[in-house]
């Protein structure tokens, strides 16, 4: 599905030839979609098996666990699309739980993570080389284009931050995303081959 979406983005293979693989490539991109919801699914199946156990064993903090299940349930009940009984993403008790709680417990996540991210950018801010030194230099002219104090000092500073945004940061990701995408391609034939059977069986050989 991925090459038959990236081969006519690179190559001219004429109209008719283009529309037949776009045509294919949507097909598969709705299976996707099942597929995605199917594995959502079994996300929360897991997520109940694992804290039901935390449950029955009273395993530590076991207390969070009963919540956790219990929101999971009321969300999942909210969230039903059965307009007819006023269920459904526009619920109030579904937008009460998403931006009451959904919503600040993710800020926190990521509020944790930002202490993580800073931590390693400490690390590898130590312009040992060329290449540490260019990320240095353009995390402190990241940091300088969103802090506006220095940007009414000198107004560049916005400028040079949405060039490296545009330009730089927006071509690694690309490359990142291929690699992604490769790496995820490569998985799948080993596991449809029966090469990558580790995972399958649970880790070890």
């Amino acid at each position: 599905m991925v090459f038959l979406q990236v081969i006519p983005y690179y190559l001219d293979l004429g109209k008719n030839l283009n529309d037949q693989m776009g045509n294919v490539a949507n097909y598969f991109q709705r299976w996707m979609l099942i597929v995605i919801a199917l594995a959502t699914l079994v996300g929360v199946i897991a997520v109940v098996q694992v804290h039901a156990k935390n449950v029955q064993k009273r395993s530590k903090d076991w207390l969070f666990s009963i919540i956790v299940l219990v929101i999971l349930a009321l969300m999942l009940v909210a969230g039903l699309p059965l307009k007819e009984v006023t269920l459904g993403p526009t619920n109030s008790v579904y937008l009460y739980l998403f931006n009451n709680a959904y919503t600040p417990l993710s800020g926190t996540m990521y509020s944790i993570i930002a202490f993580f991210i800073t931590s390693a950018a400490f690390r590898a801010f130590r312009a040992r080389n060329i290449e540490a030194s260019l990320v240095l230099i353009a995390g402190l002219l990241m940091v300088l284009s969103n802090a506006p104090l220095f940007t009414v000092m000198w107004p560049p500073f916005k400028t040079i931050g949405d060039w490296i945004m545009a330009v730089p940061n927006t071509a690694t990701m690309r490359a990142i995303t291929m690699g992604i995408a490769l790496g995820t391609i490569a998985l799948a034939v080993r596991t449809l081959m029966g090469i990558e059977r580790g995972y399958l069986r649970g880790g070890g050989d």
